[in-house]
């Protein structure tokens, strides 16, 4: 309309003559582009079709742009990219359905059958983890940690078991729902779910069934079951067993320990019926429309998860702190792995890694430098290694009594003469604690109750701790064990990890 009010037909025409030549490009173009990336989609009926003329028709029509009036085929050509530049960055909520997402789908596969012929190295190993996380936006702190260190670089699916007696009540656009939660985070994952009968089953078959090809998680993250003394037996069992289970698998394992938890379920119902009250109390009061905006955020959060109101510590700048690595034992190296990128993030750049590792006070030195050495042969910058020479002390009677007291109500207590009806009783609850195990792992026990205690004085003021999960016994109670992962982890303010790798080896020396 603006061209054609100037009134000068000689005028316009160069220009209105590019634009429609430039149309018939794109539109050539578009149907060549349709027809290499074979999508199932495009199918003309046009019989003497041929992706070779539409390519032809596509040239012939920007030399001819240039030809009759090359200023206009520039100054229409900057027209389309800026209109292109602008539509990309918007990002309009609308599906075109393009070739572009054809292409993608093509390159994909494409890389990733590839990828299934390319042979496992050291080199390339990546922790890609299988995050049980539930509907993502109810455990924000485990999402945003997995994500710290697995952003653009390793792969991460959030896997969400959805009990059998839950399956009717969960949305139908529940999937979307996550997707669009994880995207608004900014956090690369896929999403996956799997409806079982018990935490155990479904676990195992999404580390059966995760991933495609090499793109396979490797790692399993957990969340530390923080309520396990009300829990029923049943539930302890399941959550040891997953960790047995994944295990023999061959997968490494993170548990994450939050001070307040990690579940924000009961925040998320109470912020949506605090949003369910303003909207009855608009009603009734009719009340002006800007305090009925003032409930949007709310709503908000219960389907997308509003950032503001679903911080946590792992999105702010962790500053000059540091991150303790207790390496009790070698489990092949993701111990130092996952600190290692998490320093090479933003808000993580700055803080320190501390390595924390057992000795005897006659070596003390000799180990500490063997460390350092080991470190700089896997090209770790970290200097910074304590050698712990007082751990095989007594840990404090009061902090002992602690564990014994958080045990006692899984505990079997058998006298001398009563030894057939104990044998019965522990046939019938399995889970309890007899006092021949008890003592058979009270080493283990006092052991764990001391490592808390150098814990707790070593690191109170750490971004975050990391300790290598204890070996867990084949014959060792579920309860015993879940008592033992708590005692290790208890009274740190910072969030703690839990683990261990599958012993596969996952650094290089220089030499390899």
């Amino acid at each position: 309309m603006i061209f054609i009010l100037i009134g000068q037909l000689n005028t316009t025409a160069a220009l209105l003559s590019n634009f429609f030549l430039c149309s018939y490009s794109l539109i050539n173009f578009s149907c060549f582009y349709a027809s290499t990336v074979n999508s199932p989609g495009w199918r003309p009926l046009f019989r003497y079709y041929s992706r070779w003329a539409s390519l032809f028709g596509a040239v012939i029509s920007v030399v001819l742009m240039f030809l009759f009036t090359w200023w206009a085929a520039l100054v229409t050509f900057t027209l389309i990219i800026l209109l292109f530049a602008y539509l990309s960055s918007k990002k309009p909520t609308v599906n075109w359905g393009s070739s572009m997402q054809a292409s993608t789908y093509n390159m994909a596969l494409s890389s990733s059958v590839r990828l299934s012929g390319v042979e496992d190295h050291v080199k390339n190993f990546r922790p890609q983890c299988l995050v049980m996380t539930g509907p993502p936006n109810q455990r924000p702190a485990l999402v945003d940690f997995v994500g710290s260190f697995t952003k653009t670089i390793c792969l991460m699916i959030c896997g969400d078991i959805i009990m059998e007696q839950d399956k009717h009540a969960r949305p139908h656009d529940s999937t979307d729902m996550s997707l669009k939660w994880l995207n608004k985070r900014k956090v690369r994952s896929f999403y996956s779910s799997f409806p079982a009968d018990s935490v155990r089953v479904g676990a195992r078959h999404l580390l059966q069934a995760s991933g495609l090809g090499k793109l396979k998680p490797n790692t399993l993250v957990l969340g530390f079951k923080a309520n396990w003394r009300e829990s029923s037996p049943e539930s302890i069992d399941d959550y040891i067993n997953t960790i047995y289970d994944t295990f023999d698998a061959n997968y490494c394992l993170c548990i994450l320990r939050m001070m307040d938890g990690l579940d924000v379920s009961e925040q998320l119902d109470s912020e949506v019926n605090q949003a369910f009250e303003l909207d009855e109390s608009v009603e009734d009061e009719d009340q002006k429309p800007s305090e009925t905006e003032s409930a949007a955020p709310a709503d908000d959060l219960s389907d997308e998860g509003h950032d503001t109101q679903n911080k946590t510590v792992f999105q702010n700048d962790q500053g000059k702190k540091t991150i303790d690595v207790y390496w009790i034992a070698d489990d092949g190296g993701l111990t130092l792995l996952v600190p290692y990128l998490l320093t090479r993030r933003k808000r993580w750049r700055r803080s320190k890694i501390r390595v924390f590792i057992l000795g005897d006070e006659e070596n003390q030195e000799e180990g500490r430098n063997k460390m350092i050495a080991l470190l700089k042969n896997f090209r770790l910058d970290c200097s910074n290694v304590t050698v712990i020479t007082d751990s095989e002390r007594s840990p404090n009677p009061k902090n002992l009594s602690r564990f014994v007291e958080s045990v006692a109500p899984f505990r079997l207590h058998s006298e001398p003469h009563e030894g057939d009806s104990v044998n019965e009783m522990k046939q019938s609850a399995p889970w309890k604690i007899s006092d021949k195990e008890f003592e058979a792992f009270r080493f283990q026990s006092e052991t764990k109750v001391r490592l808390n205690e150098i814990i707790r004085r070593n690191s109170q003021h750490a971004a975050l701790v990391l300790v290598s999960l204890p070996v867990p016994h084949r014959d060792c109670t579920s309860a015993l064990f879940m008592a033992w992962m708590d005692t290790l982890t208890c009274g740190l303010h910072c969030p703690v990890v839990l683990i261990r790798g599958n012993q596969e080896n996952v650094f290089t020396f220089y030499c390899q």
